[in-house]
């Protein structure tokens, strides 16, 4: 792939420190689970680091990759870079991370599982996140320091929809792993000698 770059410098300092930190970091005071205490102690050997949570990673990253570097291959048809081009990619990885925060929440329980604003925080993060990339947008002070265009309705819904798919996938993830525990895990009325 010969692409030029996708991104300006200050795009990607923008994403770097002041869209990622708020959402990653209100993530830290994600409510307690209530059924952690009803699973059986964690092994002292076994790695934090899962094949699990290494395979979840790993197909989030390849949605994101995949889908921005599509919109900027769709939006660079005539093989000129433009700010509206820079600015649907630009949007469209911000989007990807607010929606890949959002199915991070947890590894095992599901957005709708754990009430989509039961996290004040996080969600004053997102929402701040999202304001801010809209002032990036459509503020022109910001447009020339950004070298980005508005975007119509559009735009935005296309983005929306299409960055929706790496909380979709990671949600399809988390239900395959739980029918596939319920499928391995002995029935509950079944006793092992010790």
């Amino acid at each position: 792939m010969n692409f030029p770059n996708p991104l300006n410098a200050m795009q990607i300092l923008w994403i770097n420190i002041i869209m990622d930190g708020p959402p990653a970091q209100s993530l830290g005071v994600e409510p307690v689970d209530r059924d952690v205490i009803r699973k059986p102690p964690r092994n002292v050997r076994d790695s934090i680091i899962t094949r699990s949570l290494i395979v979840k990673v790993l197909v989030s990253a390849l949605v994101i990759v995949c889908g921005t570097l599509f919109v900027f291959w769709r939006e660079l048809q005539d093989n000129v870079i433009t700010p509206r081009d820079t600015t649907m990619t630009f949007t469209c990885f911000v989007f990807f991370d607010m929606f890949n925060a959002l199915s991070s929440r947890s590894q095992t329980r599901m957005v709708h599982e754990m009430g989509l604003c039961s996290n004040r925080t996080f969600c004053y993060a997102v929402l701040g996140s999202i304001m801010g990339q809209l002032l990036v947008i459509y503020f022109p002070p910001l447009q020339n320091v950004f070298q980005t265009e508005s975007l119509s309705i559009f735009d935005l819904l296309f983005l929306v929809a299409l960055t929706s798919s790496v909380c979709v996938v990671s949600e399809v993830i988390k239900k395959v792993e739980r029918w596939r525990g319920v499928e391995r895990s002995p029935p509950s009325d079944c006793f092992h000698e010790v």
